[in-house]
């Protein structure tokens, strides 16, 4: 997901001719109430369109998931992820079908189901976009015993 920072919050982000969306679920000061090209309004979806000149970062968030000392890319992170208790790890290293138990899904792709609380951290990877590409990347690592509570605050 691409996310742009504008007036000290993160807001999801649609880049469309060089202008930027952002969509909240808020109806924050400068947001309008969406309304698609049927005509159909979004109660609780609101957008703003800025320049890229006025949003302080632009960034895409990208995550990866600790299990068993090495880092896997996670095939999604969300709430539902509590519901299930488990989360779904990718990689494309064939020695990971022998060393962690992973099972071939596809040519290249290897994937392993893991029970939550094997899950050793989170870490959260801001990847700038835009005219921001030049600034390093930032992570941030999410313990094993904040986990849960990160997943609860994340959109599907």
């Amino acid at each position: 997901m691409k996310y742009a920072k504008y007036n000290q919050k993160d807001y999801h982000l649609n880049i469309r001719n060089d202008m930027l969306r952002l969509r909240s679920n808020t109806p924050d000061p400068g947001f309008q109430e969406l309304i698609d090209l049927a005509g159909n309004k979004h109660p609780h979806l609101y957008i703003k369109v800025v320049p890229i000149e006025e949003v302080d970062f632009a960034y895409e968030l990208d995550f990866l998931v600790t299990y068993k000392g090495k880092e896997f890319g996670p095939y999604s992170l969300g709430r539902h992820i509590l519901d299930k208790n488990e989360i779904s790890l990718f990689s494309m290293d064939s020695n990971d079908v022998d060393l962690y138990g992973f099972e071939k899904q596809e040519q290249f792709v290897f994937k392993k189901e893991v029970p939550l609380d094997e899950i050793e951290s989170i870490i959260e990877v801001k990847k700038p976009i835009l005219i921001f590409g030049d600034i390093p990347e930032s992570k941030k690592v999410i313990p094993k015993g904040e986990i849960r509570d990160y997943l609860m605050k994340l959109d599907n």
